[in-house]
């Protein structure tokens, strides 16, 4: 189970659904067919954990205003520009 908002690097999946965490937002993609049966039933569970987690996160008020979107404006490089290796 990811920790929502903590980090950048948690990913978990549900069926064929896929969840990435990040600082300043979740991610959440793919398909789920929730059935009938105890598959089903483990798969709804898992999700209910994680939207309880995030209705937390976003209900805890004080840790939500430091938080900054940011996630498009870090970067990995240490450099903004990188020499062309077929020049």
């Amino acid at each position: 189970m990811i920790e929502p908002f903590a980090n950048n690097h948690q990913s978990m999946q549900v069926g064929e659904l896929i969840i990435e965490n990040q600082e300043d937002k979740i991610i959440i993609y793919g398909d789920l067919d929730l059935y009938f049966n105890d598959l089903g039933y483990q798969q709804a569970q898992k999700l209910h954990e994680l939207t309880t987690k995030i209705m937390q996160a976003f209900e805890n008020v004080d840790e939500n205003n430091k938080k900054t979107l940011s996630s498009k404006e870090k970067s990995d490089r240490s450099d903004d520009s990188i020499d062309n290796p077929f020049l």
